[in-house]
């Protein structure tokens, strides 16, 4: 199965490399097999448990509650915090995005007493709650302990398990087809930057699997028993090649148990009692996690690198905690719920289970030395041959900051010369066009002056001169601005091409300063002003707003160094003496000021004025979510700050001139026309979220590319304006 296996991984590359994209359907057979695979997991885990404790006497719980249990405590410790130094290795890499509408949605709620206590044990089962479902079987398992005829439930579960076992066998036999699947649509759709990130992972988990096989299990059993270190990773050293080149620690149980027995009888210590701790010890700890499982947290830490999230050591430790226990399932519920909890993108697991191909060998690797050195400390702790050796605790105390050091630090050099990590998003914006093609007949004049009429201008006068004069704001990513080829786009730009095609219109684009833009659009300066004005109380009173083109939200943009030191209303209220650049007059600066006294806020002219200060005059800037997210693509060093409990939003809209209803009722109808057929939405779509921003390039692939039997999809041209 494993040679069948390698191959159908093989034939998936060399398929998704020569049809390329062709193949991207393969995913879902994927998607199936990987559901076939999490069908048997739980009723698996509960007869597994149930009967495996169920077997043991009470001293025998005990003992290997308090023994076994300690050395396991001690590695999950010592192997999470080793975990989390990987991500020192991980190349610097800006992961700019645009703005989502997830950020505004709180995660679906889940009670942490739900999540580990089992008041209703279908309840968990339904809901995949690993942690209550195996507190309910070590409840149960420790239950059947004290129960003399239990023969008549335990065999039936071991029936059930072997039943579960030969199900999975069944499954397992389809794997080669999942796994071609599975790597053809990979290796036909992914990017070539996303490969090269991946090897991020690929380098983090070889270097982690090597330092807790052949530095961490050994050095921690090496200082409490007799045997030295050399014995410890060289007597087992069949067995972890087995499990290495099978990718099965399963197989190599008969042996792990036999090297155990084999080692205390080398040191003269061995007896029928560490023999029969070596038999018990094994077969119990295999239902419990073990490092090569829960390297599954490198994974986490690497996508949440490559989704451009921080994940400090206070978020990183509980989620590791919560995967651990998760893992007393399996990493295919574990991985998506991590990836879920810390709000990562969901389709990163396909990613896990194409690169799990490459890495599961060093996961059984890993899993069978976890294995031996748990039988072997916890042998020599049961049989009383357990002594702190102080000389070895010293050696490697000192040795460990040394040996950790230099591996790191050289993965992460390597790592930096070999992966691409060059910040894009920047250009993505700045080579924004438009969401639709444009036709030749709309024109958008440069920016010049206009001698202003006496008055607003009616609809009928606008259509008699030909020409239509909006007012714009160049700076307002993303409403209006100019992008790489100096071309004025944007959403609401591109809103005043639509409807000037569609009145027969030319248009002229003319800019305005947000003191005097009011002003000038009641003496006739402009028909209509543009770029995301918000709508408020006081504007309202003298200028004529259309119905709200959109909702958005409000946000703090703020130095990267500065997000945590104002992160919360009470950190923020700490800080001391802040000044807060806004442009315009935001209806929520009065209940900012009113509930955070030391804030002060200054006007500047535009959004690009703070940014290009660095920092030097403002503190942070008022902004809207949706912009504020673009700016921070244009400026990296900046982020987005937003309080999801309290986040506030408000209108935006055209305005014209405050007596101009003929227009006004017109624009009102013409954005209900738009709203209704869907263009707003995919503005929106395209402006706001994104989607589409980067052109995506098709796919290099051989039968296209090479061969030419397949011609590329046509593009078209955008539009000069």
């Amino acid at each position: 199965m494993s040679t069948l296996v390698l191959l159908s991984f093989a034939a998936g590359i060399a398929a998704g490399l020569f049809f390329g994209e062709m193949l991207a359907w393969m995913s879902i057979i994927g998607d199936a097999f990987v559901k076939l695979l999490q069908m048997t997991i739980i009723p698996y885990i509960m007869v597994s448990l149930i009967s495996s404790l169920g077997h043991l006497s009470y001293q025998q719980a005990k003992s290997l509650a308090l023994n076994v249990g300690k050395l396991m405590l001690v590695i999950w410790s010592f192997g999470l915090v080793l975990m989390y130094l990987i991500k020192y290795t991980f190349p610097d890499w800006e992961a700019g995005d645009f703005f989502s509408l997830s950020v505004l949605q709180d995660p679906a709620p889940v009670s942490l007493l739900d999540l580990y206590i089992p008041a209703n044990p279908f309840f968990s089962m339904s809901n995949s709650y690993i942690p209550a479902i195996v507190l309910f079987c070590v409840a149960t398992g420790i239950a059947l302990i004290g129960i003399e005829d239990k023969s008549a439930l335990l065999k039936p579960l071991q029936l059930l398990g072997d039943a579960f076992n030969r199900v999975t066998g069944y499954i397992v036999k389809l794997m080669p087809l999942g796994i071609f699947a599975m790597t053809a649509a990979t290796a036909g759709t992914m990017d070539i930057a996303e490969f090269q990130r991946l090897q991020v992972y690929f380098a983090a988990h070889v270097v982690m699997t090597l330092i807790l096989t052949y530095w961490l299990l050994p050095a921690l059993v090496a200082v409490i028993t007799p045997f030295s270190y050399r014995d410890l990773t060289g007597i087992a050293r069949d067995a972890l090649i087995t499990a290495f080149a099978a990718g099965n620690i399963f197989i190599v149980l008969p042996l792990l148990i036999e090297h155990t027995k084999a080692l205390f009888h080398k040191y003269r210590i061995g007896s029928e009692e560490t023999d029969d701790y070596a038999n018990v010890i094994i077969p119990v700890v295999f239902s419990f996690p073990n490092l090569g499982k829960l390297l599954t947290i490198v994974f986490v830490l690497f996508a949440a690198w490559f989704a451009g999230a921080d994940l400090d050591f206070v978020t990183y430790l509980p989620m590791a905690i919560n995967g651990l226990i998760s893992l007393f399932g399996s990493v295919y519920l574990t991985v998506p719920m991590l990836l879920d909890g810390l709000q990562l993108p969901s389709d990163l697991f396909q990613l896990y289970m194409v690169s799990s191909l490459f890495t599961s060998r060093f996961t059984s690797l890993l899993a069978a030395m976890n294995l031996f050195i748990l039988a072997v400390g916890g042998t020599a702790m049961l049989a009383g041959h357990a002594r702190l050796n102080l000389r070895r605790l010293m050696l490697y105390a000192a040795a460990t900051p040394l040996v950790l050091g230099a591996i790191l630090l050289g993965t992460a050099a390597l790592l930096n010369k070999v992966v691409d990590t060059t910040y894009v998003m920047d250009e993505v914006v700045a080579n924004m066009t438009s969401a639709e093609s444009l036709p030749d007949s709309v024109v958008n004049f440069q920016p010049r002056e206009l001698p202003p009429t006496s008055a607003p201008r009616s609809l009928d006068e606008i259509r008699e001169s030909g020409l239509l004069r909006v007012g714009y704001n160049p700076l307002q990513v993303p409403f209006s601005f100019y992008n790489a080829d100096n071309r004025l786009v944007g959403l609401d730009v591109e809103m005043m091409n639509k409807l000037a095609r569609e009145l027969e219109l030319e248009l002229a684009f003319i800019p305005y300063g947000s003191a005097s833009v009011l002003e000038d659009l009641n003496r006739g300066r402009f028909d209509i002003v543009i770029s995301g004005l918000q709508m408020t109380t006081r504007r309202i009173q003298y200028v004529g707003f259309t119905n709200p083109v959109l909702t958005l939200h409000y946000s703090l943009v703020v130095k990267d160094h500065r997000a945590d030191e104002l992160a919360t209303n009470e950190l923020v209220r700490q800080a001391g003496p802040l000044t807060i650049a806004s442009v315009g007059d935001y209806s929520i600066i009065p209940h900012i000021e009113k509930g955070f006294p030391n804030i002060r806020f200054e006007r500047i002219e535009s959004d690009r004025q703070f940014f290009e200060d660095g920092g030097q005059t403002w503190d942070g800037l008022l902004i809207s979510l949706e912009a504020g997210k673009a700016w921070t693509m244009l400026y990296p060093e900046y982020t987005t700050l937003y309080n999801r409990d309290e986040i506030k939003s408000f209108p935006v809209a055209y305005v014209v001139a405050r007596n101009n209803i003929e227009l006004h009722l017109f624009l009102n109808s013409w954005l209900e026309l738009q709203q209704s057929s869907g263009y707003v939405d995919t503005l929106y779509n395209y402006w706001i979220l994104g989607q589409n921003a980067q052109p995506s390039q098709p796919r290099w692939s051989v039968i296209k590319d090479v061969l030419g039997w397949v011609k590329p999809p046509a593009t078209t041209p955008a539009p000069s304006q």
